[in-house]
């Protein structure tokens, strides 16, 4: 089982130390609008090395080796895949503080700067991916429609039609994270070159582009970091070398699967950073509050929530590890990822309401943290694919593919 060493630890402590330092004493004003999220964010990435790191980065190059020979694991290497460790820590940690502000900065630099820098040309990752794994731009990533939600490649109704040298869009998607604020959307819509057939692709669309507008942001029960809207695109004519990866890109569903694939990698990385302060206050709170004359904590009823909280955590611990683990060297599976994305979800939305619980009324308010993370957590059940779709697919995996 992979596990954190310590120079891992190191990070995520530095991670954290930040998060609690920078980022939570303005959270509530983040969410209130008073601050917009990315200038904190901005000031993250410089303090933290990460603009550097990108500044860096060879765009020619792959991202990472998929050889054998690297991606073996080497007990004696500490930094051996520290991309992914750290990148995962970073959104774990922020996750414990807003799951919100977590989701922009993972759709900006995880799935629309991801996108491009894993398929784009090289001219693309220069002029659009760098600039948002930098935050100097911000990300959308537009795939569901109002009329496409779980069967979001099969009723997508948003189309880009060849027009010389132009493709033109037409169509909407909504519940698009950072649509309000966005410089660059991602956009998935049915390549339409005049002929029967009408195969998904994705585009860059830019803020300016004629035709592109975004809605009012959504108001939502919780991920109040995050600003969400509907994007709209209306006779949106833009060159053709913004089809992702250029006229060579992949002419299949592929790519689109593979996207929603990373989505929802990173529901166990949210869902634990969740589960960590909703139990690490449960815990507090249950140790110095006094009933009856005695700690919360000496009542059986008590220990018994925070006793099955533990188990949750762990668990939802050993899948964020295992994750990670396959991302740096490989074997992940569509069931892997499906039984992260719904038991992770299910289990964050579940502490949450624990921690509430045992806090009581302390529980239901805002200072205490534990009624923002509830609200946040329960978004991870709906996002990236629901329940009932991951249940759907793990069924179909397990009659045709799985092996004892």
């Amino acid at each position: 089982m992979f596990e954190l060493n310590d120079t891992h630890r190191m990070v995520q402590d530095m991670f954290r130390q930040y998060m609690m330092n920078e980022i939570e004493p303005i959270i509530d004003d983040i969410e209130d609008g008073k601050i917009p999220l990315f200038e904190p964010l901005r000031k993250m990435v410089e303090t933290l090395g990460i603009r550097s790191q990108m500044d860096a980065l060879d765009l020619s190059k792959p991202l990472r080796g998929d050889s054998p020979e690297k991606r073996r694991p080497d007990p004696d290497d500490p930094l051996q895949g520290m991309e992914v460790v750290a990148g995962n820590l970073l959104i774990k940690e922020m996750s414990r503080v807003s799951p919100g502000a977590a989701m922009s900065f993972g759709v900006c630099t995880g799935l629309a700067g991801g996108t491009i820098l894993a398929k784009g040309t090289v001219e693309q990752k220069e002029a659009f991916g760098r600039p948002l794994m930098k935050l100097d731009k911000i990300g959308a990533w537009c795939l569901t429609e109002p009329g496409a939600g779980s069967d979001a490649l099969g009723s997508m109704r948003t189309t880009a039609l060849e027009d010389g040298d132009h493709y033109v869009l037409n169509g909407s998607k909504t519940f698009i994270t950072n649509g309000p604020v966005a410089d660059i959307f991602v956009v998935y819509a049915k390549l339409d070159r005049g002929g029967a057939g009408k195969e998904i692709q994705n585009f860059i669309v830019l803020r300016e582009d004629a035709g592109l507008s975004t809605g009012t942001p959504f108001q939502k029960m919780g991920m109040k970091a995050s600003q969400t809207s509907e994007v709209f695109f209306d006779d949106c004519r833009i060159p053709k070398d913004r089809l992702i990866g250029g006229e060579t890109a992949a002419k299949s569903r592929d790519h689109v699967k593979e996207g929603l694939s990373n989505e929802r990698s990173a529901i166990p990385t949210i869902a634990l950073g969740i589960i960590e302060r909703c139990f690490e206050i449960a815990v507090g709170y249950a140790k110095e509050r006094v009933q009856f004359g005695r700690p919360l904590i000496e009542f059986q009823l008590i220990r018994n929530r925070l006793a099955r909280m533990y188990v949750a955590m762990e668990n939802v611990r050993n899948l964020f590890l295992r994750t990670m683990q396959q991302a740096i060297f490989g074997g992940q599976t569509k069931l892997d990822v499906c039984m992260g994305k719904l038991y992770c979800a299910e289990m964050a939305t579940w502490v949450a309401n624990e921690a509430i619980a045992i806090l009581g009324g302390y529980g239901y308010m805002r200072e205490y943290v534990v009624e923002r993370l509830a609200r946040d957590a329960k978004l991870l059940e709906i996002g990236a694919g629901t329940a009932e779709m991951q249940i759907i697919t793990m069924g179909e995996e397990l009659a045709t593919t799985w092996k004892p």
